[in-house]
């Protein structure tokens, strides 16, 4: 392997690893004071994503070392796993958690199935396209395909999360398109979007408010307005880790959605924008690498990883800054979140594993 082709997979493992570290150190920032002043622990959250870290770790090592064709061989079964666990949230084997049913609860560590249906079924899309690449445009070969997406979206959106499925419908009909899906059939798939997502609206109009004050409201959102604050007083440099205050007293989910803010108030403008630059490297070579694979399995996985991760980091980005309605989306490889830590390690195992034979 040459200097040259080697470049990318380093710039991942670099990037990935120091972005986990930041947020680990911003975990315990945001989240130190809480949870000493409710419960007395205040390293409580630290000690728990120390575990997700390590499991992450070996998990995205586990990844990497299986054989790619061993790894396709697997898509039925992770497939059905994440179809099974969607709908065994609603059979009443998942926790409510503000008016939303998407997490397994087991004690010590939660797990969200949703995490996980976008891995899988971003493998079996990958494998669809390989398989059916020259008669992709048949209508007769893409509907189970369409069928199984239809499924997984439902599933997502009735938990309820909108976001989520508007997430994983935009991933795939990204990939799709790049691998010359007629637009025609993208355009219908939006339209049964749209129709779906104003029943959603109509069983559930607190969403529907919430898009409605975003757009006809002139104040700010309470949980924005206090992330404008942090970030502000943060400055260029920051107030030191662990020193800035305000995210811990006033910002609600500074550990998570709005650890961007958490970053500011403790590293200032500057870390935000080291932040923003290792994200930036990291997504440029994962879509590197998808250039340079010449197998349109390999190479539609890794589009979807990068057009995963880049929606995500968009979406809770712009809700940090109130350029969307506030959405519930983490920051990869940042935000405190287990599941999802754990699942994009699967990604960036399988990334880095698929890199290997360039």
């Amino acid at each position: 392997m040459t200097k040259h082709h080697a470049f990318e997979p380093t710039v991942i493992i670099f990037c990935s690893f120091i972005l986990v570290f930041i947020g680990l150190v911003e975990t315990w920032s945001a989240s130190n004071y809480f949870f000493f002043q409710h419960f007395g622990k205040p390293n409580f959250l630290l000690e728990r994503y120390l575990i997700y870290i390590v499991v992450s770790f070996f998990v995205g090592l586990f990844f990497y070392k299986i054989n790619p064709q061993k790894l396709r061989q697997l898509i039925p079964l992770f497939l059905s796993l994440a179809i099974v666990f969607l709908i065994a949230l609603h059979l009443g084997f998942g926790v409510n958690i503000r008016g939303a049913v998407r997490w397994f609860n087991f004690g010590i560590f939660s797990f969200e199935p949703t995490e996980f249906a976008r891995f899988a079924f971003i493998l079996y899309l990958a494998d669809f396209i390989d398989r059916k690449y020259e008669s992709l445009n048949d209508l007769n070969v893409i509907l189970p395909l369409f069928l199984v997406f239809g499924i997984i979206a439902l599933l997502i959106i009735s938990q309820p999360d909108i976001g989520g499925a508007f997430l994983f419908c935009l991933v795939v009909l990204l990939v799709l398109y790049i691998f010359g899906l007629r637009t025609s059939y993208i355009g219908i798939i939006l339209a049964l979007g749209v129709i779906v997502f104003s029943l959603v609206f109509l069983v559930h109009p607190e969403r529907l408010q919430r898009l409605s004050s975003f757009i006809h409201n002139n104040h700010l959102p309470y949980q924005v307005h206090q992330g404008f604050i942090a970030l502000a007083g943060g400055g260029l440099f920051g107030r030191g880790i662990g020193n800035g205050s305000f995210k811990s007293l006033f910002l609600p989910d500074a550990y998570n959605d709005f650890i961007i803010a958490s970053i500011g108030e403790d590293l200032g403008f500057l870390g935000v924008l080291l932040v923003i630059i290792l994200l930036f490297l990291l997504i440029y070579s994962i879509f590197s690498i998808a250039n340079k694979l010449d197998n349109y399995y390999e190479k539609a996985f890794v589009f979807g990883t990068g057009f995963l991760f880049s929606i995500q980091i968009l979406i809770n980005l712009f809700s940090v800054f109130h350029l969307i309605p506030t959405k519930g989306t983490v920051l990869p490889f940042v935000s405190y979140g287990g599941s999802s830590l754990v699942v994009n390690a699967m990604f960036i195992g399988a990334v880095l594993g698929l890199s290997r034979k360039l």
